[in-house]
């Protein structure tokens, strides 16, 4: 059976929700038990509880839940979020997808993280090349002594 979705504002959550999670929204609007499928369905009730002036049935008929399951999925999700790193992180960034903010998802941050690499090595390469012409400017000012000629010392 196919939830008749009568709130945009689930509606924009919901999209929000399964391309942030990468889930097909019929698989979310559908009755199968699966945690993933279950949490987003709590995720996007949570979060247009949250945000949106909508009341516990509007947003379960928008669904097709009944507003005990809604209050089911708030009850469950409070215990979740506070025992769970998984699941909070998962609410955290749909909740900032849904407000437009820029959640950091794990492939940002890994990419973040070869990034750094590449600036740390380049880094060494410079203070390999700093080193170098450090030892050169010496090795040329040792000579300029030899030869009694004047250096400039503001270097």
């Amino acid at each position: 059976m196919v939830a008749i979705l009568t709130n945009n504002k689930v509606l924009e959550c919901l999209d929000v929700v399964s391309k942030t999670l990468g889930l097909e929204k019929e698989a979310i609007l559908g009755t199968t038990r699966d945690r993933v499928l279950v949490d987003a369905r709590r995720i996007i009730m949570n979060i247009v509880l949250a945000e949106e002036s909508i009341s516990i049935s509007d947003a379960g008929r928008s669904l097709n839940k009944n507003h005990a399951t809604v209050i089911h999925y708030r009850n469950t999700h409070r215990s979740l979020y506070d025992s769970l790193p998984r699941y909070k992180d998962t609410y955290d960034v749909c909740l900032k997808e849904y407000k437009g903010e820029k959640a950091i998802t794990f492939q940002d941050y890994l990419e973040g993280n070869q990034e750094i690499s590449k600036l740390q090595d380049e880094i060494k390469k410079l203070k390999s090349v700093n080193a170098s012409l450090r030892y050169d400017i010496l090795k040329l000012q040792n000579k300029f002594r030899e030869n009694n000629f004047m250096i400039p010392f503001g270097s």
